[in-house]
């Protein structure tokens, strides 16, 4: 009877315990605070954006580039001093690209490359805000 009594009161304990175990993860689960930010649906991106006008400028070997960019500030307050500031805008984004060559912007590492140094530029003049993306809708390299 004794080797019985132990055996239930073992069980007893580990049932209790995977069960306050349990408890907790989904506790902490629920609870915790939300890290991952979701995705803005079509229309908040909208009242984010800011459109650059198109753009002709040359590249360091002399060939010449036509861009155009849509650039996603953090909060309303952000995209109006972004749209305040599209001639600084435009000017840093000349500036960054005179000094590339036409391998430099033709492919997908040359973008993602150029889009993250406007990102970091833009956010350097701003002051109500940050930029979260910058997205380049046109490109033509002749």
């Amino acid at each position: 009877m004794g080797k019985n009594k132990a055996a239930t009161i073992m069980l007893s304990m580990l049932v209790a315990i995977g069960l306050i175990g349990a408890a907790g993860y989904f506790g902490f689960k629920q609870f915790s605070p939300k890290t991952e930010a979701s995705e803005p649906t079509a229309e908040e991106l909208d009242k984010l954006m800011v459109e650059t006008d198109e753009m002709t400028t040359n590249l360091a070997d002399q060939a010449y580039v036509k861009i155009k960019f849509k650039i996603q500030a953090d909060h309303k307050d952000a995209k109006d001093e972004l749209e305040k500031r599209l001639f600084q805008v435009n000017n840093l984004i000349i500036y960054e690209i005179s000094n590339m060559k036409t391998e430099e912007l033709s492919g997908q590492k040359g973008l993602v490359s150029l889009e993250n140094t406007l990102k970091t530029e833009i956010n350097k003049v701003m002051q109500d805000g940050k930029v979260v993306r910058v997205y380049t809708t046109q490109k033509i390299i002749q």
